[in-house]
């Protein structure tokens, strides 16, 4: 039995991905009246069922609101329910069934249904109050104690080379990793988060970002301003309202992982006018996790991770005070053909890669890649708004005696 001063405490992983899932579902306890403290880590006191019941309720529902969108059919203008292309093959496993659970209209009063529901509750209330913590066996991925463990798949962390040892080659020893009951349930639900994403569906490809900050307590407070910036939309939940000369409104959003952090940023920068501090708001690391698709199916993905280090991020207040470089300039920049032949295709493709030289040259400083977008390629040339060029590069290079 334990004691009346019993609290629950799950402790900081310091991983990118785990830290950032004890962070959410911190932030899901206080959403539900639960005070937490947050101190190298999150404590709080048992859940009872109603409190457990309701964070299954919110999971359920941010289930439907994030992992999933709607989209117009192209045959038939029909509108129909697509998933999230990042997202990995779902992993059925006891403990992370949640995710997996779709409850349709006619199943919801039935005697299976309710079991179902009972069932997870009971799981949850289970991993929370960290009973099965006394075994025999380790996991990989905490180093705790565990009665159970289960296979670590792409849905519990986005990184692993995969079960299979076929798949696995040369780049782990080991074929499969196992976890305990609560990182399972930490790196599944982690996926429902609010992070910053883009997809870029022509290459079945999309990109997260994930901040990279070590004290908790500050992560958590920089997602909560993060989160008032974030968006609904299917394509990325950064976005950027285009108004034209004849007072038209366009969504612009991005498609690489150097324009969505610009956007991003600048997008924080005037959303956040509260905030005194900014240097809490333009955070410096991030992690970009890069997810590649297969063309047929969606079951076997490729991630790829990089860490993206802002060299003096301090700049970019005095560069935002004047304009927002995406928004303002690189979102309206182009690839235009200089003679007949080039096909829309090119053009296309052409346009995406100066725009991720252009916000990658922004963002790590680097005049040198950002030029790069000014070459003449398959008889293509960029095109901008030269005022708002010009205006960019003495602002950004020369204001302050920057060469």
């Amino acid at each position: 039995m334990q004691g009346d001063d019993w609290v629950i405490r799950i402790e900081q992983y310091h991983d990118w991905w785990f830290d950032n899932a004890v962070e959410f579902l911190g932030h899901l306890l206080e959403r539900l009246g639960v005070d937490v403290v947050w101190d190298g880590g999150i404590s709080f006191e048992p859940l009872n069922e109603d409190e457990v019941e309701r964070l299954v309720e919110e999971i359920e529902q941010l289930i439907v609101f994030k992992l999933k969108y709607q989209t117009k059919e192209k045959k038939t203008d029909r509108i129909i329910e697509k998933n999230r292309a990042y997202l990995p093959t779902m992993h059925r496993g006891k403990y992370v069934s949640f995710l997996a659970l779709k409850l349709n209209e006619k199943q919801k009063n039935s005697e299976r249904s309710i079991g179902v529901r009972k069932e997870i509750i009971d799981d949850i209330t289970d991993i929370l109050s960290q009973e099965n913590t006394n075994g025999t066996k380790i996991c990989d991925i905490c180093g705790h104690d565990a009665n159970e463990l289960f296979q670590v798949s792409q849905t519990t962390y986005p990184v692993v080379t995969g079960s299979l040892r076929s798949q696995c080659g040369v780049r782990k020893m080991e074929s499969e990793y196992h976890c305990c009951a609560l990182c399972a349930f930490l790196g599944s639900i982690e996926w429902l988060d609010d992070m910053p994403f883009a997809c870029d569906h022509a290459n079945l490809t999309h990109y997260l970002l994930f901040p990279k900050i070590e004290e908790l307590e500050e992560l958590h407070a920089f997602k909560n301003g993060l989160r008032g910036v974030l968006t609904t939309k299917p394509y990325s939940n950064v976005i950027s309202i285009f108004e034209s000369a004849q007072g038209e409104k366009k969504e612009i959003y991005a498609k690489d992982e150097y324009s969505l952090l610009l956007s991003l940023l600048e997008q924080m920068w005037y959303k956040i006018e509260e905030i005194e501090e900014y240097e809490s708001v333009l955070c410096d690391r991030w992690i970009r996790l890069k997810i590649k698709g297969m063309e047929a199916k969606y079951q076997t993905k490729y991630s790829y991770l990089e860490e993206i280090h802002i060299p003096q991020i301090e700049r970019f207040k005095k560069i935002f005070e004047e304009l927002l470089p995406y928004s303002d300039f690189v979102s309206h920049s182009f690839a235009s053909p200089l003679k007949e032949g080039a096909s829309k295709e090119i053009i296309q493709r052409l346009t995406k890669e100066d725009q991720y030289l252009m916000s990658k040259g922004i963002i790590m400083d680097d005049f040198k890649t950002f030029s790069k977008a000014f070459q003449i390629r398959q008889n293509c040339r960029l095109s901008t708004p030269k005022d708002a060029l010009d205006y960019l590069i003495y602002t950004w290079r020369c204001k302050d005696g920057t060469i």
